[in-house]
């Protein structure tokens, strides 16, 4: 089920990524398929595993001791986006470099376009639609706005670690190598 790498420079993000085929099964499994609460770092069953869809989801927990997705929410702090603009995602196909493009927090139900629901959009226009409601959304400005057709790469986690909250950080991020 590994499909692709995801490394950030000086963060403890460095994890391979599965896809299931649904997305309860990696939440509290491990690769090898032991049970674990920390589960896997996962890309949304939705997505093709070829990643030829406009914007790939990237799952993983928010845990309390940074491991995981847990050091995701770093990037609330504009000071720590500039130390770390970029990360690799490498898939089975081909390395890639990823710029953030935005970083979100939000809650489940509360927007008119989730992020969480954006994989492909039928138009440009929907496209634009689609990216304009994650970036103004941003908690500050990265100067970075993709264009239409470019590969886009969510990566999500819960807003805070409390079990079961509706609290979500995402970072938004366009390839751009």
């Amino acid at each position: 089920d590994v499909i692709a790498w995801i490394y950030g420079a000086n963060t403890h993000i460095n994890y391979p990524v599965v896809q299931g085929s649904d997305n309860d099964y990696y939440l509290r499994h491990l690769l090898d398929g032991t049970w674990n609460d920390n589960g896997s770092i996962f890309m949304d069953c939705a997505n093709s595993a070829d990643f030829s869809d406009q914007n790939s989801l990237i799952y993983g927990h928010n845990m309390h001791d940074g491991s995981m997705f847990g050091q995701l929410v770093r990037y609330r702090d504009e000071d720590f986006y500039k130390a770390h603009p970029t990360f690799t995602f490498d898939t089975l196909y081909e390395g890639g470099t990823w710029q953030v493009v935005a970083a979100v927090d939000t809650a489940l139900g509360a927007d008119t376009l989730p992020y969480y629901t954006f994989f492909d959009a039928d138009t440009k226009l929907d496209w634009q639609h689609r990216v304009r409601a994650i970036t103004e959304k941003a908690l500050y400005d990265t100067g970075v706005m993709p264009e239409y057709g470019a590969q886009l790469l969510t990566l999500s986690t819960c807003g805070d670690t409390r079990p079961d909250t509706d609290a979500r950080f995402a970072l938004l991020a366009v390839r751009i190598d």
